[in-house]
């Protein structure tokens, strides 16, 4: 699923902020998130283009000037040479309210937005990128401590889900729509996606694959063996994932968090490279594992499964509020340090749901 970073959306309320005279906090039909914005500058009603955290404007736009004192994001080269510069939209906290996002009137900033509907995506239109993904390409050019892999192709999306999971505050209809329904609650470790495969129909003549989010990776680097590799050594992933295949006649594709040092800034301090396998997907029937099944065979085989919190909770009928379930997404990991969120999953017999909650703390205490 490709993440709308930009949208049309209708506005659903707009409160002041107490003790400020010229702000307000902002909400949208259908989703959860809270925008601060100037006061009077929506009314209910209203359409609107949002900008979700992690969206990456065109820097050269004039009609994001205004963000450039605190927004821009600029990626240089190791040699010093400027590779690109845009607006990160990020969380943060004004007046003491947490705010997430960018809402910006449609009438008299975006004339090729004549003719919009609510939920229409506008990220390609307006050529919004997804911040993580500027990183990720641009990885071998910038640095950042890690072994940077060469490219060999894209992620086979074809037959493979990408990892990205949908946030809860998109997804507002589920606290009535999932009820009843039971999940499966895990950490959301703070590193890096990695998806790797054995499948023929994937590729035949080169059928074992190393993933990034969005990239098919090289097994040799400028620099040596990327960490992306390294851990199919250090757990015998392609044996492993031989007889996987074998014991249930299919392909299979793990997909799991890669943390350790040089990885996202290690920020839960592992002292070796570790990868946690969150989710089994099964290329032939194109369907998930049920995330029991899919810890169990994990384990069976010897590769670490993401913590779990919780295996089994009826997730809406307990967090009954955005509120409510982006509180329980704080806390700390098992190794003792802030969170990045929870990702929850079914487990039950009706089709496959997961999403992820990121906690607002974390969000606030993390780094540029």
């Amino acid at each position: 699923m490709t993440r709308k970073l930009a949208s049309i959306v209708t506005i659903a309320s707009c409160e002041p902020i107490p003790d400020s005279d010229r702000l307000s906090v902002v909400k949208m039909a259908g989703k959860g998130w809270n925008v601060v914005t100037q006061r009077d500058e929506f009314q209910p009603g209203d359409l609107a283009v949002f900008f979700e955290i992690d969206s990456y404007l065109p820097a050269d736009d004039p009609r994001y000037e205004f963000l450039k004192n605190r927004c821009l994001k600029k990626f240089v080269s190791k040699s010093g040479e400027m590779l690109k510069e845009g607006i990160r939209i990020t969380t943060c906290k004004l007046r003491g309210v947490i705010s997430q996002g960018l809402l910006m009137p449609i009438s008299g900033n975006f004339p090729e937005l004549c003719d919009v509907t609510d939920g229409q995506d506008v990220t390609e239109l307006l050529k919004v990128e997804h911040y993580d993904e500027i990183v990720e390409a641009l990885r071998p050019e910038i640095g950042g401590g890690s072994i940077a892999a060469e490219v060999m192709g894209k992620f086979p999306s074809a037959f493979i889900p990408k990892t990205d999971e949908e946030r809860i505050q998109n997804l507002g209809d589920y606290f009535e729509t999932m009820k009843g329904r039971v999940f499966e609650v895990t950490e959301k470790n703070d590193g890096s996606s990695v998806t790797i495969f054995l499948s023929k129909t994937v590729d035949e003549e080169n059928p074992f694959g190393v993933c990034s989010r969005n990239l098919r990776l090289k097994p040799e680097g400028a620099k040596g063996v990327p960490e992306q590799w390294q851990i199919v050594k250090k757990y015998d992933l392609a044996a492993k994932l031989e007889q996987i295949n074998a014991m249930f006649e299919s392909e299979f594709a793990l997909q799991g968090e890669l943390v350790g040092p040089g990885i996202n800034d290690n920020r839960d301090k592992y002292a070796d490279l570790e990868w946690h396998v969150f989710k089994i997907w099964d290329i032939a029937n194109q369907r998930y594992l049920n995330p029991n099944e899919a810890e169990n065979l994990a384990l069976q085989m010897g590769i670490p499964y993401v913590p779990v919190i919780n295996r089994a909770i009826k997730a809406f009928d307990e967090l009954t509020s955005m509120e409510t379930i982006l509180a329980f997404a704080e806390g700390k990991t098992a190794r003792g340090h802030e969170r990045e969120g929870v990702v929850f999953k079914s487990v039950d017999d009706k089709p496959f749901v997961s999403f992820k909650v990121i906690s607002n703390r974390y969000l606030l205490k993390q780094k540029d």
